[in-house]
């Protein structure tokens, strides 16, 4: 059984307006704004030019933002303020379709707010509302015929502002504005300027063109579920420079020109184990920009346009693929670690190769050939370097093996890494003797203990039984005393880098005179 008993009160409460302030700092709030103008723009077919203007007033603490997009028919204005009511439609190609985000926007920045608009040329009409507005549960709001402004312009001032306009985050502002609207700006009739400076475009798509490895160019379309169509295009490879500190690499995705998510590097996009790996600079050449346009609705940005839904259709749509993308151009980066230069770097010109994608949904790969080879690391080489030596004589393993343990306990953050590495040598050079009298002189083992005493005597037997030369002995007698000088005096130990490079080159010598071991630098 159902009966209606009444009815709730839906109106939202406007502290909902307050209550996320936090969610909107000075860069997002002000890009609400500017992509209100774009939409504006965009829903009257771009005809021509548009001038944004940007001005923060930290003194006066004041933001003002000027656009002659069109200006706002009378009809509209209730968008301003109204939760949920956006002048664009789903199916329109415009960045705004939530009607949410101007509105968090301007609360987010300041307590006063005044709106000021001329459709084409009608008209001039305002909008103020301030925080008792916002304390005040009445929606109802004035609005105002007041003097003319310029045709098709909106202005937005906002006054006692709630963030800090200082000179720090006004370069932040810039460069965020610079990355978020580069594809707007590089169109020859859009100004978007910051305190009258021209904010300029700033792209992330400078490749390096190593053979084999260009940098590739997909494009394709996909059918939403609601039979819609997105254009995909996307552009992938290696960087012409490492950027691991500043962590400009991995994926940039643009949503109707805007870009809304730079430099993901989570898993969602494949920056996990199995996969491209976690993010690290070994993999920071990879870089892959995802540009989609179509219906608002079908854009997978989030409600405040600055981050990407993963769980979106049309991003699902991609996601197998773009993953395979990314997963391969980071092996590559990972295979030619420690070569960039020479192998990718010098690389500065070449051509992008074009690949169109059918079926993004289903596509599978990337079109690469299989990554480099990666440098196997030191234990690999030198295991292999001596591999005929370790056959014929096998107790000349951990002779190798001691050099390769010295050099990798040198690189651990260890504040006595090179004190271990350099007691290690000592060790390693005092078996490879051993080993040679065993296995080369076949000494008894009463000798073997005589020869081996660290005494001037046993020094002397020594030289009789190893032809290495004077300079080499000559070495290997101060590195002997100066460990044992360490060793016994009642300072901590302390060895230099440069001190432990000598003393790893000494015992290198000496296991190449004794038995042929070679190991790299």
């Amino acid at each position: 059984m159902k009966q209606q008993v009444g009815t709730l009160d839906a109106i939202p409460a406007k502290r909902m307006f307050l209550s996320i302030i936090a969610d909107y700092d000075l860069n997002k709030s002000i890009c609400e704004l500017i992509d209100n103008a774009f939409d504006v723009w965009t829903r009257n077919n771009r005809v021509g030019p548009i001038c944004i203007d940007v001005d923060l007033d930290q003194d006066e603490r004041k933001i003002t933002v000027t656009d002659n997009a069109g200006g706002i028919p009378p009809a509209e204005l209730r968008n301003i303020v109204g939760p949920g009511q956006s002048g664009s439609s789903p199916e329109d190609e415009t960045i705004g379709i939530f009607g949410v985000g101007t509105k968090r926007a301007v609360v987010a920045l300041a307590r006063q707010v005044r709106v000021s608009t001329r459709f084409r040329d009608d008209k001039t009409y305002q909008i103020e509302f301030d925080d008792s507005w916002l304390n005040d549960e009445d929606w109802t709001l004035p609005y105002y015929q007041v003097h003319l402004i310029e045709p098709q312009t909106t202005v937005v001032e906002l006054s006692s502002l709630r963030v800090s306009v200082e000179q720090a985050q006004q370069s932040l502002l810039r460069n965020h504005l610079g990355a978020t609207y580069a594809k707007f700006l590089d169109l020859k009739n859009v100004s978007l300027r910051m305190n009258s400076e021209p904010v300029l475009a700033r792209f992330f798509d400078k490749w390096s063109y190593p053979p084999n490895y260009e940098p590739h160019h997909y494009y394709g379309t996909f059918t939403s579920p609601k039979g819609r169509e997105i254009s995909i295009d996307v552009l992938a490879g290696l960087s012409n420079e490492s950027s691991p500190t500043s962590g400009e690499y991995g994926v940039y995705m643009y949503c109707n020109d805007r870009l809304v998510a730079p430099a993901m590097k989570s898993y969602e996009v494949g920056f996990t184990r199995g996969l491209a790996g976690p993010p690290h600079p070994k993999v920071s050449l990879t870089k892959v920009i995802v540009s989609l346009k179509g219906d608002a609705e079908e854009m997978p940005w989030n409600s405040s346009k600055s981050d990407i839904s993963t769980k979106h259709h049309t991003f699902l749509a991609i996601q197998e693929w773009l993953v395979r993308v990314v997963s391969d151009y980071a092996a590559v980066s990972r295979a030619w670690q420690g070569k960039w230069p020479t192998e990718v770097f010098a690389y500065k010109t070449g051509q992008i190769i074009d690949k169109p994608i059918i079926d993004f949904k289903n596509a599978k790969k990337s079109f690469l050939p299989d990554p480099p080879k990666s440098r196997p690391r030191l234990p690999e080489r030198t295991a292999t370097k001596n591999a005929d030596v370790a056959k014929s004589s096998p107790w000349t393993i951990g002779l190798f093996e001691g050099i390769v343990a010295a050099k990798e306990i040198a690189k651990q953050p260890l504040k006595q890494a090179n004190w271990i590495s350099f007691n290690l040598l000592d060790l390693t050079l005092s078996t490879a003797f051993k080993e040679y009298l065993v296995h080369e002189k076949a000494v008894d083992e009463a000798k073997l203990r005589s020869l081996l005493q660290p005494t001037d005597r046993s020094m002397a037997q020594l030289k009789e039984v190893f032809d290495l030369g004077d300079d080499l002995w000559h070495r290997v007698s101060l590195f002997r005393k100066r460990r044992e000088d360490l060793f016994f005096g009642r300072a901590t130990p302390t060895i230099g880098t440069a001190e432990l490079a000598s003393a790893t080159d000494l015992v290198r010598e000496v296991l190449h005179d004794l038995f042929e071991i070679a190991v790299d630098d």
